[in-house]
């Protein structure tokens, strides 16, 4: 009688006591053999940090249903987009993905795994001649491939030279002439007056006209235009059957007087009359100045206008 804790000596009323205590206690629990004041199981149970216990149901239908918190509100274990989100879900309604974004779920109903993949195609232009194209890896290909030379059509003009096999190892090479390649700024094909000079002259009077110069590419003087004069020539036997005054002069400012030193005769016309009588003209360059020459082979004392034509003279200075 260990358990009711009975004598073999002891009365009845004590031993009915005892067993009367017990019957009270069934139902009860201890938590150890060291536990002396057995409770029912709701009052033997402590509520932990998170822990939370409530009696569910009545009657024969009462549990005890334990809950885990956090700070006394049950733990949410879906996720929120920041603090200020007001409703929870799992994380692939969370997710949405943009024009160039899929989601998927991988091993479903397994060990789940988000997928995010990139839409390569969603990222190609439908614009016109866009070289840009999906590869069979899924990748983005581009058209376009290394020169060959093949994309350029280049030919040589006049002066010109082109080398090289038009790629990126031996691109294409145009060269000018040397002499295009030394010309000056002032070398521009611009049309200028010649700055005329009172001919000094009694026997040569200047009438009209206004010639012109200009400098070719290479530097090269280019005349044209005219001027007319009176000229008074005096018998074939005398003196003054020729004379030579100066013109006009052309500026250093773009040749020099060395690169324009020297004297040539740039143009020379004869005019024939009758009985063999002649007169003509001369255009000479003497380093910057131009210079006129008028001779005649009249017997008599003759005056002619002259009208001296500059169109195809040209000098070429020393450059």
């Amino acid at each position: 009688m260990s358990c009711l804790d009975v004598d073999n000596a002891e009365d009845g009323d004590s031993i009915l006591g005892k067993i009367d205590a017990k019957i009270c206690q069934i139902g009860k629990v201890l938590l150890d053999a060291n536990d002396s004041c057995p409770e029912y199981l709701f009052d033997k149970l402590e509520e932990g940090m998170n822990i939370t216990f409530t009696r569910v149901g009545t009657g024969c239908d009462a549990t005890l249903r334990i809950d885990a918190v956090d700070g006394g509100v049950p733990i949410d274990i879906h996720t929120k987009v920041s603090a200020n989100d007001t409703t929870s879900g799992y994380l692939y309604s969370k997710l949405d993905t943009g024009t160039y974004l899929t989601k998927s779920i991988v091993n479903p109903a397994g060990n789940e795994e988000l997928l995010i993949d990139v839409v390569p195609v969603a990222l190609l232009s439908t614009d016109v001649n866009n070289p840009l194209y999906i590869g069979t890896d899924g990748g983005l290909m581009s058209t376009c491939i290394a020169p060959d030379g093949s994309e350029t059509k280049i030919i040589e003009g006049a002066g010109v030279t082109v080398t090289g096999l038009g790629t990126t190892v031996d691109p294409y090479i145009i060269s000018t002439n040397p002499s295009i390649q030394v010309a000056r700024a002032c070398f521009d094909s611009v049309w200028r007056d010649i700055t005329l000079v009172a001919t000094g002259n009694a026997n040569v009077v200047y009438l009209s006209g206004q010639p012109q110069y200009r400098y070719r590419f290479d530097g090269t003087l280019e005349f044209r235009g005219s001027i007319s004069h009176t000229v008074a020539f005096a018998a074939n036997t005398s003196a003054n059957r020729k004379f030579t005054i100066t013109m006009g002069n052309i500026p250093t400012t773009c040749l020099t007087l060395a690169e324009q030193a020297g004297t040539s005769d740039l143009k020379s016309i004869t005019y024939i009359e009758s009985l063999g009588q002649m007169y003509n003209y001369i255009i000479r360059k003497s380093t910057q100045n131009i210079l006129l020459e008028f001779q005649s082979s009249f017997t008599a004392a003759t005056s002619k206008t002259i009208v001296v034509n500059f169109d195809g003279a040209i000098s070429h200075p020393t450059i």
